[in-house]
């Protein structure tokens, strides 16, 4: 049986620190308003600079669990490089 090559999964970025919901709010706000403005936002950890620059066509996923009483809410969004939207033309 031949073993297929799958790509290997590179974590580039991870993050996590305790915010106020205020903080929360101006971070989702920042990074919507570069998506907006800049196609693109910037994640500055020390002095390295990662570049989120996603396509025009992007998979979103929202997902609220809740256990016990712990509750977690994850915004994920996926898009392939170098994909654009497919449009259809009737000629």
């Amino acid at each position: 049986m031949e073993q297929q090559n799958q790509p290997r999964t590179q974590v580039l970025l991870k993050h996590k620190e305790n915010q106020n919901l205020q903080q929360l709010a101006t971070t989702l706000e920042t990074i919507a308003k570069k998506l907006r403005e800049e196609q693109k936002f910037v994640f500055m950890q020390g002095n390295e600079e990662i570049v989120i620059s996603p396509t025009d066509d992007i998979k979103v996923e929202f997902e609220y669990e809740v256990k016990g009483d712990k509750h977690s809410f994850e915004i994920e969004f996926d898009w392939y490089e170098g994909e654009e939207k497919k449009t259809m033309k009737i000629l």
